[in-house]
């Protein structure tokens, strides 16, 4: 504050002062001009929760961005659809972020749902960066400006046959999938580390997304004589079978992958869902990287991130440091620059080092392994 000044001339000097120090220590004004980045997730429908997650780790990033000043002086504003984990609404959405004129996408939870979108995407010259959708015939499709902060392929099923072999000792198993493109690659990958390993599947079966009554098919498991089954489903199946299982006094191991580690889940299955493992990416609570992030997540919407958050959360960041890396928000650009990166010069992203192979997936990538314990899933290995 200025002091008691006399003269009216030095009095204004100081008030101007005192303005400009004032003015230097807050954040940049934003221009008007946003970067819209769309966000397709499941917002309502049988994935919901996965998708409100997803939507907040993306909103949270953009947040964040913003207070520091945007991107090259503009400010991120997330663009939102719902494509229920629906290829056709998957598709619409795309298609309205297109209209809309979305500079770049950090989208999606369903494979099938990316497959839909990809065409449009790259016919609108987007910049996409994929957080959870897995299927290997995403980067497959070959588009230049594709990138992902997750796995791709069938890494998991190999994970999971490690698993129920080498971990839980057995050699009869069984599995099941939707014939949804990820989860039916889960499978196969799964079948196939298993014949590895000198183990056999003596069962593989195949149910509906939508689906509520799986009797006959826990009929056929029970008969089976399998000692593990693995369940490659999304959540809303994957709990009802579980719990039809338990309902049916079938003593079996089960091993799900990561879409088991939604609250719905445990919701769905209840004590039926106890000593279930699930084979999963890293979660937040457990990344050393990711602390800062589940402090300002749960300070934002007062819970934990979930299983998923953290990806969407990176692929707003990924995008935004393209455009500043790229030095303006060129498309091509961008994704020339994130193809330049290396090991030695990853980004830092909260889930770990972010750089990528030509087709836009990561050289590295690791799994963990969580177990359902008195009504929650606790970390058991990486």
């Amino acid at each position: 504050m200025c002091p008691q000044i006399s003269s009216t001339r030095l009095r204004t000097v100081c008030a101007v002062s005192v303005l400009v120090t004032l003015l230097a220590t807050v954040q940049p004004a934003l221009s008007a001009d946003p970067i819209l980045i769309g966000v397709s997730a499941p917002l309502t429908g049988d994935n919901a929760g996965t998708g409100q997650e997803s939507l907040n780790g993306a909103k949270l990033a953009a947040k964040q961005i913003n207070a520091k000043g945007g991107v090259l002086g503009r400010p991120i504003q997330i663009v939102e659809g719902d494509d229920r984990c629906d290829p056709k609404e998957g598709a619409t959405v795309a298609q309205k972020f297109a209209a809309r004129k979305i500079h770049a996408a950090a989208s999606h939870y369903c494979s099938g749902v990316a497959l839909a979108s990809l065409p449009i995407f790259k016919e609108a010259d987007v910049l996409y960066v994929d957080w959870g959708a897995v299927s290997s015939k995403i980067p497959a499709f070959g588009y230049d400006k594709f990138f992902t902060t997750i796995y791709k392929g069938a890494q998991p099923g190999v994970f999971a046959a490690n698993v129920a072999i080498t971990t839980l000792k057995k050699k009869k198993l069984a599995m099941v999938d939707d014939r949804t493109p990820a989860n039916g690659e889960f499978t196969v990958a799964f079948q196939k580390r298993a014949k590895e390993l000198g183990a056999e599947v003596i069962l593989t079966d195949y149910v509906t997304q939508g689906d509520k009554d799986f009797s006959a098919f826990v009929t056929k498991l029970k008969g089976s004589g399998a000692e593990v089954i693995y369940l490659s489903l999304y959540y809303p199946e994957a709990g009802l079978v579980t719990k039809q299982i338990r309902d049916q006094k079938l003593d079996i191991s089960i091993v799900c992958v990561d879409g088991c580690l939604d609250p719905q889940y445990l919701k769905i299955a209840g004590a039926s869902a106890e000593g279930v493992y699930s084979v999963t990416q890293p979660q937040a609570t457990e990344l050393p990287s990711a602390k800062e992030f589940v402090t300002e997540y749960k300070k934002e919407y007062g819970k934990d991130p979930g299983y998923i958050a953290p990806y969407p959360y990176d692929a707003v960041n990924v995008i935004a440091q393209a455009y500043t890396g790229a030095g303006k928000v060129d498309n091509a650009a961008a994704a020339k620059w994130l193809k330049g990166l290396k090991k030695e010069n990853a980004l830092k992203g909260i889930t770990g080092p972010l750089y990528w192979n030509a087709d836009g997936t990561l050289p590295e990538f690791y799994f963990s392994l969580y177990q359902a314990k008195g009504g929650k899933f606790e970390f058991v290995a990486p």
